[in-house]
């Protein structure tokens, strides 16, 4: 599937960062959510079950979101929320596009959510 093949692109990427050339910001928050990075793209890519990527990518994004506020960046980034996924709880994912695109229900509710937060450097 593209988020098996995009999970395994992130483990490569995961894998390739140079920790000691992380800012003194930066680094402290990597080294909290690198397990859970690593985890969570390899359930991803390894994964067939739709609602178990889904669940692996509700705590990816969180993780990723703790990094982006404190990394530098030059996109503009996009934090957005459906009040419908994860069962009702919510969920929440990063986009580098302003409009919405659910990647919790695909088709059926593709516009279903809202940006939260714009985050910029």
């Amino acid at each position: 599937t593209i988020a098996s093949a995009k999970a395994k692109e992130l483990q490569t990427a995961i894998n390739a960062v140079k920790m000691e050339k992380l800012s003194m910001d930066v680094h402290p928050v990597w080294m909290k959510v690198l397990n859970n990075l690593k985890e969570d793209a390899e359930q991803i890519n390894f994964s067939k079950d739709i609602a178990q990527q889904r669940d692996h990518f509700m705590s990816l994004s969180t993780n990723i979101y703790a990094l982006i506020k404190v990394a530098k960046h030059t996109e503009t980034i996009y934090y957005q929320f459906c009040p419908m996924a994860n069962e009702g709880k919510g969920a929440s994912w990063l986009s580098k596009e302003s409009s919405v695109k659910n990647p919790y229900y695909g088709s059926q509710m593709l516009t279903c959510g809202r940006t939260v937060e714009t985050i910029k450097q």
